[in-house]
């Protein structure tokens, strides 16, 4: 009886052997990362929360970046110190002051300003909102100009009504409640 020699096919193998090895390669870098690193990088991301939640910013991303200069000229002149807001804030002076700049805007515009009063002047934790109330009569065209000019006060108002009523000629009476808002800053006066 002949034997037949029990040869394993080889030739397969050593063609394919570039891609065994890239295989075992891949098999041995992912499992020194799922034993190694991963838990590593865990702990990282649970002490980066922790040292947030302190109020570190360690994380790059958490990083605030700084204001614009024209941004941060707009808060420095829209904001009052604690002790500025609760002194001018009884005197009356932020609301005199609002209804006497609004009511110079309003004639720079060409509009007759026929009543004005200062409203209240209210605080919160981190702002002071005074309120006037102006009675005006001009054309429409002027009281969008009005609006226009307030806007580009760079100053925080906040209209909170606007009536307007039309006249014989053309012209409109207006009732325009405004609030100024200025930003409340701790430490003292600057």
């Amino acid at each position: 009886m002949t034997s037949i020699p029990a040869t394993l096919p080889t030739e397969p193998l050593r063609r394919f052997w570039p891609a065994l090895a890239a295989l075992l390669v891949l098999a041995l870098l992912s499992a020194v990362h799922s034993l190694v690193f991963a838990p590593l990088a865990g702990r990282y991301q649970q002490q980066l929360e922790a040292a947030g939640e302190l109020g570190a910013a360690l994380d790059p991303r958490l990083v605030l970046a700084p204001l614009p200069p024209r941004v941060t000229d707009m808060l420095r002149r829209n904001s009052l110190s604690e002790s500025e807001a609760n002194q001018l804030g009884q005197s009356g002076f932020l609301a005199t002051d609002l209804v006497r700049g609004l009511a110079g805007a309003a004639a720079a515009c060409g509009i007759n300003v026929a009543a004005s009063e200062p409203g209240s002047v209210a605080q919160t934790p981190v702002t002071v909102e005074v309120r006037a109330v102006l009675r005006i009569r001009g054309r429409y065209a002027q009281i969008v100009k009005l609006l226009d000019t307030l806007a580009r006060e760079h100053a925080l108002y906040r209209i909170e009504r606007l009536s307007l009523a039309p006249m014989p000629g053309g012209l409109v009476d207006s009732r325009l409640e405004v609030v100024r808002v200025f930003l409340k800053r701790s430490g003292k006066t600057s």
